[in-house]
């Protein structure tokens, strides 16, 4: 008799879009380096741009999350590491773990807001545009934008992608659904648990390195 339960749940994970870890690698560089132009010509844009795709690929929020963070949710402090989600899926708040690397872009993209004279207190939207806060919009079409720019972009493939592509990548490194489960917020670990079926990646992997003698 065929399990129900984990054709349903194989089916489901058969259906998440991520993108690999070089692709990850290119989106980011490519955001990065448009950064480091945009300050020497004092273009914000691209500034922005580059935190809000380092905070996506390196802590899986959903954009309404990004677009909803203010300057104090950021926990940046001396031994601190970590983002205060306030208002995630289901009004649910959560705090995620953040690497040394984020929390000096993050330090530093503040100290920028406050030279170009933008408020950053407690409850100041993180980013702001010249028509206020960034929308969900805005941040799937910038995320569109740097696919499109990069040849990667394909159907069904979006910002949530991103999200994806860091549970896979936590996922695999640290065989861990309930780190995976706290980092993403989810109520359940069944909706976790379709990060830890294998994928045709990691297949081809183990059989290449299969029968060498």
């Amino acid at each position: 008799m065929i399990n129900t339960t984990l054709t349903r749940r194989t089916m489901k994970a058969d259906t998440v879009k991520y993108f690999n870890g070089r692709q990850i690698a290119l989106l980011r560089r490519e955001a990065k380096n448009r950064s480091q132009l945009a300050e020497s010509k004092n273009q914000p844009t691209a500034i922005r741009e580059w935190a809000v795709l380092d905070l996506l690929t390196q802590t899986g929020m959903r954009v309404a999350e990004v677009v909803d963070l203010r300057c104090g949710d950021l926990k940046c402090g001396y031994g601190q590491c970590e983002i205060f989600v306030r208002n995630g899926k289901g009004n649910k708040s959560r705090t995620i773990e953040i690497q040394e690397t984020l929390k000096a872009h993050l330090r530093q993209f503040i100290a920028w807001k406050k030279a170009i004279g933008e408020n950053i207190g407690e409850d100041d939207h993180l980013f702001i545009g010249q028509r206020g806060p960034w929308s969900r919009q805005a941040v799937q079409q910038l995320v569109k934008k740097y696919l499109k720019h990069l040849g990667m972009y394909e159907k069904g493939k979006s910002v949530h992608s991103l999200r994806h592509s860091y549970a896979t990548e936590l996922y695999k490194q640290s065989k861990d659904l309930r780190a995976v489960q706290k980092q993403l917020g989810h109520a359940s670990i069944t909706t976790t648990q379709i990060y830890a079926d294998v994928t045709q990646e990691d297949i081809r992997g183990y059989l290449s390195g299969m029968w060498r003698n």
